[in-house]
């Protein structure tokens, strides 16, 4: 598995599309491919914003 922290935006196409702003974020690349994007909201309930299985393509 790998974390990165950065500051970045997110533009996502696949079933849904979305934009997130520029922010800082951990990035999630798991060694199945799985590649997540999450933020700190704080609270108890914390999940990804975006995700990708494996064999989806980031760019």
């Amino acid at each position: 598995m790998r974390l990165l922290v950065a500051r970045c935006s997110v533009r996502y196409s696949g079933r849904l599309s979305t934009t997130l702003p520029e922010a800082t974020r951990l990035l999630m690349i798991k060694v199945d491919g799985t590649f997540m994007v999450w933020a700190d909201g704080g609270g108890p309930s914390v999940k990804p914003l975006n995700w990708m299985t494996p064999s989806s393509v980031s760019s």
